[in-house]
């Protein structure tokens, strides 16, 4: 495989990473050793494990070598209403609709 081929499919890849097969393309690291695709990173989803697979077969890679992996914890995005109110009761200074 020449290097430009390798950069265009290199490319095809990530484009079709970003275009919503996984969650976060960016995770996802695309390289080509010889004549395999090597997809490493970390994803938060069986699902991404699968669409990122996909994505790389639909740009037509033969061989592709999957070496994700899944990420035991998961952090969902950051509540800024819940923090908030957990901030505004510190212990020593109960809500007025406590009783007293």
């Amino acid at each position: 495989m020449g290097q430009i081929t390798k950069l265009f499919l290199r490319a095809a890849v990530r484009e079709a990473l970003e275009s919503g097969a996984v969650g976060d393309a960016h995770a996802i690291s695309v390289e080509i050793e010889g004549d395999e695709l090597v997809l490493t990173g970390v994803v938060y989803s069986p699902a991404d494990i699968a669409g990122a697979h996909a994505a790389a077969s639909a740009c037509g890679c033969a061989r592709i070598r999957n070496e994700l992996t899944l990420a035991a914890v998961w952090e969902g995005p950051v509540d800024a209403v819940y923090e908030a109110g957990v901030e505004s009761f510190p212990a020593s200074d109960p809500p007025a609709w406590a009783s007293r």
